[in-house]
């Protein structure tokens, strides 16, 4: 038997599992590279929501640092002292909430896409337009990092969809402006569903929305 003749098959035969073997290492380093570049873009995602965490922080230290000297030039007996008194306890709580985001989004688990959808509301809430399940993956992913306080306050006091949207903008800290836009409200409806809401969690006129929604944050741990 010649086996000369056989050469071009085999030959041929070999290349294509060259081939085949190329493609697949090629496939497989791709892959990997993928994973790898994938869980870059989370780490710096969450970097940079904790460095907003920290800028905020700073803010409200040199806040307190400026009253503390203002209360130097005036009368401890002035309306003015006492407000500046309670101003410095308001900061010193955002602060100890900044902090607390800060220890909780180091230590979570940065697979979780609720935190690509808390980044794009921060980064963009005016054109970010969420879906029902994106929603529900950012009430999921909030309730990871605060002790289930959102659905606690669901179960405890049966609150709206957009109630609870309102909750989870709140212990975000989202400023007014940045609601506004999440919710593409004006002023007069969005200070109308937050009526209904204190009612809706039984608070008294005094008592600050924002305020019982941090402090349930805060007295989750």
């Amino acid at each position: 038997m010649d086996w000369s003749e056989f050469y071009p098959f085999l030959f041929g035969i070999g290349l294509i599992a060259a081939v085949m073997l190329a493609y697949g290492l090629g496939l497989h380093v791709g892959k990997r590279q993928e994973r790898v570049a994938i869980s870059r873009k989370r780490w710096k995602q969450k970097q940079f929501l904790i460095g907003r965490q920290q800028t905020e922080r700073e803010q409200y230290l040199e806040k307190i640092q400026f009253l503390e000297k203002e209360l130097g030039r005036i009368s401890q007996e002035s309306a003015d002292y006492q407000q500046k008194l309670d101003d410095i306890a308001f900061y010193r709580q955002k602060i100890l909430i900044c902090e607390q985001q800060i220890k909780q989004l180091s230590s979570a688990e940065t697979e979780h896409p609720g935190l690509s959808i808390l980044l794009q509301l921060k980064e963009d809430p005016q054109h970010t337009n969420l879906s029902r399940q994106e929603w529900e993956t950012l009430f999921a992913f909030t309730d990871l990092l605060f002790n289930n306080t959102l659905s606690s306050l669901q179960e405890k006091y049966n609150l709206t969809r957009h109630e609870q949207e309102i909750c989870c903008l709140l212990k975000w800290q989202f400023s007014r402006k940045e609601q506004l836009a999440v919710f593409n409200n004006t002023s007069e409806a969005l200070a109308k569903s937050k009526n209904r809401l204190k009612k809706h969690l039984q608070l008294d006129d005094k008592t600050d929305l924002d305020w019982f929604v941090w402090q349930q944050c805060l007295n989750q741990h």
